[in-house]
């Protein structure tokens, strides 16, 4: 396997074509209705596009996909999603594939995610994994505003790039922050990822210590804190797993997070879902349901 250093690939920039940008919009509102969560309201504008929620399980929890008809985010793309959860929502947001990031030879791809949750909502937003082709510029702010009793679980993975075809750290830029809060704005969650291939030497300690690939898992909310007894659990999760390196830790402000280091996408994956079935059970009392072969 190749380090994680930064890339003397060869790859040159791509030529720039004239193209106009594109401004993805999506707005939808989730709220409990008859026992199931559904959706009150929706607009988008494409390249964002939200497909019919389905139910998985027999918890109302609507399983919404959301879908980009253009295949990637290229540059200077520009992307906003809001979506309200009224009280007592059940939502689970996702992608049916993996989210490319085309190359950007002007201005960076931007996205910005804003999720409100009411009293005792509950979001989980788990997207496919994240793949930044050769050149590509990736700026995201994602924003989460919790009721009371709420809970927000947000994952992602971030591969190295297309391995198969030797892009191996070559784009330019992954930046991305989270930033969670109450509905009062005091601050629970403030965390941002800069990884550029380019300027770091990405093998460093703190940054990918010659792996491939980074995932991360945040469980937050207002209610009560996580015992330690599920930290432990999730480090022998964690520890069980081939060519992985990860932790879990619980925050001050409330909830807990997760993050590892792996050397390929499958072993990447299946943690991913082990620990959100670990976290739904323990906090709801269900188990995952697998929304992805």
């Amino acid at each position: 396997m190749s380090n994680a250093t930064s890339p003397s690939n060869g790859h040159s920039p791509p030529p720039t074509t004239a193209r106009s940008a594109a401004s993805g919009v999506l707005e939808m509102t989730l709220r409990q209705r008859g026992g199931r969560t559904v959706v009150h309201d929706c607009y988008s504008r494409v390249p964002l596009q939200v497909l019919r929620p389905v139910y998985l399980d027999d918890t109302g929890t609507a399983y919404i996909y959301l879908l980009n008809p253009c295949g990637g985010m290229l540059g200077g793309d520009t992307y906003r999603m809001t979506v309200t959860l009224e009280a007592g929502a059940h939502a689970y947001l996702t992608t049916p594939s993996a989210t490319r990031l085309y190359a950007a030879p002007g201005g960076a791809t931007r996205q910005r995610i804003e999720f409100t949750l009411a009293d005792q909502a509950v979001l989980a937003y788990l997207p496919g994994q994240t793949i930044p082709f050769a050149h590509a510029a990736f700026e995201q702010c994602l924003h989460i505003r919790l009721g009371r009793q709420a809970w927000a679980f947000v994952g992602e993975i971030v591969a190295p790039g297309r391995w198969a075809c030797g892009e191996c750290f070559a784009y330019r830029e992954y930046c991305s922050e989270t930033r969670v809060e109450t509905a009062q704005g005091r601050l629970l969650l403030l965390d941002r990822t800069r990884l550029q291939p380019a300027r770091q030497n990405l093998a460093a300690l703190g940054l990918l210590e010659g792996y491939l690939y980074l995932g991360t898992f945040y469980a937050l909310s207002t209610g009560p804190a996580l015992p330690d007894t599920l930290v432990e659990h999730l480090h022998c999760l964690l520890a069980g797993q081939p060519h992985l390196s990860g932790g879990a830790t619980l925050l001050e402000a409330g909830g807990l997070a997760v993050r590892w280091l792996g050397m390929e996408h499958s072993t990447m994956s299946h943690v991913m879902y082990a620990v959100w079935d670990v976290l739904r059970r323990h906090v709801l009392g269900w188990p995952a349901v697998p929304c992805r072969t």
